[in-house]
């Protein structure tokens, strides 16, 4: 029986409505965040904190096991992770250093302590530019970014620890999420992006011709899969998170600039190396092993977020 929960990242976007949805479905909540790009008013005041950076427990290993063992650990989501693509362009030892290594330190430290599920949250951007679409499981993975590289690199070596471990592991591969304290002065967050500028009648930048397409969940939809997988009693897998819909970023101008009254043209750019051109998830998968299908579509999720923000 799972009772204490670990989540890495949760006071990040994506953790922090993890967080809440644990507690408000009783779970002991723990989580370790270095507020790189969480933040002190996404905390929740019924869950413990940790404000440490996981790439501390590369050469520390001790402490996370005493971590897990002190707080009684049963499951660990790991969301903490650099996801700037970007960044891992022009810096990808750090990158590596924060998704590789510490993701394996933390995983070690749970084999020695008996963690009994252990929930991987990695990228669409292990594939690459697809060949086929949408995108399976077994489809061929060929990252255009060390951020991607780094992400299957973690996913190679799960492969390998289950073999030697008890632990129930369950991979995710996420799309393009959006929603509820998604950052806007963070890279990736396109709807918080262009939320923020058309709020404030500025001109909204896009990299390419705009037809470029993604595959856009929100947040609450992430949330759920996470919490489907954690009550799954499957076998190690990995599992596609997806709309199953290709939108393009025009049309998501669209949704945005109806729902905001926003009147200005875009500004189109130059694409940006490490920018893939189309995604779209097959979620058939996700759909058989959990139950799970996104249930909002994104211009349901738009004007969810928007009423939300107001209220």
């Amino acid at each position: 029986m799972i009772k204490n929960i670990l989540v890495t990242g949760g006071l990040g976007f994506i953790g922090s409505n993890l967080v809440d949805f644990l507690i408000n479905e009783d779970y002991n909540v723990f989580v370790i965040d270095n507020l790189s790009t969480g933040l002190e008013t996404n905390l929740n005041e019924k869950a413990s904190y940790l404000k440490r950076d996981i790439v501390d427990f590369i050469d520390d290993a001790d402490s996370i096991k005493r971590y897990l063992l002190d707080n009684k650990i049963d499951a660990v989501f790991h969301l903490a992770a650099s996801a700037d693509i970007f960044l891992s362009i022009n810096y990808p030892e750090k990158v590596y250093k924060i998704n590789l290594n510490a993701s394996i330190a933390i995983l070690n430290a749970c084999k020695e302590t008996q963690v009994k599920k252990f929930i991987f949250s990695s990228t669409s951007a292990v594939y690459g530019e697809p060949r086929i679409l949408p995108v399976k499981e077994d489809a061929f993975t060929n990252p255009i970014s060390p951020y991607g590289l780094s992400k299957l690199a973690f996913e190679q070596y799960l492969d390998f620890f289950a073999l030697n471990s008890s632990i129930d592991f369950l991979t995710f591969r996420f799309p393009n999420v959006y929603g509820f304290r998604q950052r806007s002065d963070l890279e990736g967050g396109v709807v918080a992006i262009f939320e923020e500028a058309m709020k404030k009648n500025q001109q909204i930048k896009i990299f390419g011709d705009g037809n470029q397409t993604r595959d856009w969940v929100d947040v609450s939809d992430i949330v759920n899969a996470l919490y489907l997988g954690m009550l799954s009693e499957n076998e190690p897998e990995i599992i596609n998170l997806g709309s199953s819909k290709q939108t393009s970023l025009l049309m998501l101008f669209k949704h945005l600039s109806d729902e905001l009254h926003y009147k200005q043209d875009p500004l189109f750019l130059d694409s940006r190396e490490g920018d893939i051109k189309h995604m779209v998830m097959d979620t058939e998968r996700a759909l058989k092993s959990i139950n799970w299908k996104a249930k909002l579509t994104l211009e349901e999720g738009i004007k969810k977020l928007i009423k939300k923000e107001k209220n």
